[in-house]
């Protein structure tokens, strides 16, 4: 994601939080932390994405909790989000 800190961290958060279906897991930003799940509008299944803040740098993971092909929409919504910071 590149160079970033609590602040960026924080506006990321603000952003996943505002995404309809979507709540946090485990974590908070003061952790450096937050693992978010989302729920898929068709049946609900749970999608869980990681930001992690570590040395300055953003890491997202995405990642379906059952099955084995989420046909790209993880990757999408974090493309989302990231076009929004």
């Amino acid at each position: 994601m590149g160079a970033a800190g609590p602040a960026r961290l924080a506006q990321l958060d603000r952003i996943i939080r505002d995404t309809q279906g979507t709540q946090v897991l485990a974590g908070s930003v003061a952790d450096g932390q937050v693992t978010y799940v989302s729920r898929t509008r068709w049946i609900g299944f749970p999608d869980y994405t990681t930001v992690t803040l570590d040395d300055g740098i953003l890491e997202v993971f995405g990642r379906l909790r059952f099955g084995r092909s989420d046909f790209g929409v993880n990757a999408k919504r974090i493309k989302g989000w990231l076009a929004q910071l």
